[in-house]
């Protein structure tokens, strides 16, 4: 909410003037209106995103020709188009650290999400972004975490909640290894000991995982659901 306050509406001004100009004269100064509005936006919101000095100019200028096509082609809805640069430039920048990080996936946000419908709600854009990274850093903490586990309790949590194993697949398993039958056993009673078996194994793998996750210092911090 910030950014399009603080601009208060440059961006959507110019691009209302670009479709009102009537001639070939007005239409190139409204462009250029318009272009240094989402260009001023996009260099506030990449500073805002850590992006230092020396990498704004580039990213801005990319991100300006992306959203002025993009607005050139009527695909932003009028009035949106603030809040649309500033999706844009905050996916640059996620996109820019990733890179600097070692880690970089390129994420097709600023061609597809964030630029891909007319009426998207910006603002509704952004946090779903947000939401995303959060989810992508926890499911990060979450591999790191599994490789430190003990084996027992990595191997049930993978093959429940990676490998989606069923639990009466795991109850079989279970029944093999630790509770071989003979002609004398209660198969129903064996059977729900191996379940118990299984059920205790993955509760505790479960408490340990979330006991981790929830004294981990990544500054990303959030609890895993793991049910």
């Amino acid at each position: 909410m910030g950014n399009a306050a603080r601009m208060a509406g440059r961006a959507a001004a110019g691009a209302s003037a670009l479709r009102d100009a009537r001639d070939p004269a007005a239409w190139r100064a409204a462009r250029d209106i318009l272009a240094g509005a989402l260009r001023a936006e996009a260099l506030h919101v990449l500073a805002a995103n850590g992006v230092p000095a020396q990498a704004r100019d580039d990213l801005a200028q990319a991100v300006t020709v992306a959203v002025l096509e993009r607005i050139v082609d009527g695909g932003v809805a009028h009035g949106h188009e603030d809040g649309y640069v500033a999706v844009a430039a905050k996916n640059r920048a996620r996109d820019w650290h990733r890179e600097q990080s070692g880690v970089y996936e390129k994420s097709e946000r600023l061609e597809q999400e964030g630029l891909a419908a007319p009426d998207l709600d910006p603002h509704a854009a952004l946090e779903h972004a947000e939401n995303e990274q959060r989810l992508r850093a926890l499911a990060e903490r979450v591999a790191r975490l599994l490789e430190t586990a003990p084996a027992r309790y990595r191997d049930v949590l993978v093959a429940v909640y990676i490998d989606g194993v069923p639990i009466d697949t795991l109850v079989d398993q279970e029944l093999f290894e630790v509770f071989p039958l003979d002609v004398s056993d209660d198969a129903v009673a064996v059977r729900r000991r191996a379940r118990a078996r299984v059920d205790k194994v993955l509760q505790r793998a479960r408490d340990w995982m979330r006991a981790r996750l929830s004294t981990d210092d990544d500054p990303t911090h959030a609890r895993g659901d793991l049910r």
